[in-house]
């Protein structure tokens, strides 16, 4: 429940911009630590707990009526679902990965069990667009046409993309170009 302070804090404000100002603070100070100590319950990583602490505030911004601003249920339920989120991203990230080193073992010349997970992190050390980029390319076997189209850029910049991929990839697995090892 909103406290009295809020209340009074909040319809002494004449302006709703400076309002929701006060509305906001309020509820910030009041419930913060309350919000994080529940995100840290699910989430080991501090700068992570921060981020999705973060984002929960700034979603109560974005929706808060300072005449009716969120309590501590509404706040948590958001917390419980921006932690959901992330671990559905974190999920699919992986399997994204996985299917690209599974599509790779069944190609010939297939790798063995380090080369796999040399590939795996190889590619997870990617960006997320360069990694996109090549999971379309190599594994869903898209044309640069279709992957433009998919990420709404042109041709021109999923080759760049794929390029710059390419040539991380075979810095970091100590590959040649024509797809050899370096014998370094």
């Amino acid at each position: 429940m909103m406290s009295e302070r809020l209340v009074r804090l909040v319809s002494s404000k004449p302006d709703s911009a400076a309002r929701k100002e006060a509305a906001f603070a309020a509820l910030f100070e009041q419930f913060w630590a309350r919000v994080r100590r529940h995100v840290e319950v699910f989430v080991d990583d501090g700068d992570e707990v921060d981020e999705l602490v973060s984002d929960v505030f700034g979603l109560a911004w974005e929706k808060l009526k300072p005449d009716r601003p969120m309590g501590l249920p509404w706040l948590l339920r958001t917390a419980d679902n921006k932690v959901r989120d992330r671990d559905r991203r974190a999920r699919s990230r992986s399997r994204a990965i996985d299917a690209l080193v599974q599509g790779a073992a069944v190609q010939p010349g297939s790798l063995d069990d380090l080369d796999k997970v040399a590939v795996r992190d190889a590619v997870a050390s990617l960006s997320g667009h360069e990694r996109r980029v090549v999971i379309l390319t190599y594994w869903d076997e898209l044309s640069a046409g279709e992957i433009a189209e998919t990420l709404r850029c042109s041709p021109g910049s999923v080759w760049t993309t794929l390029s710059r991929a390419r040539g991380k990839l075979r810095d970091q697995l100590g590959w040649t170009a024509d797809g050899g090892e370096d014998d370094e």
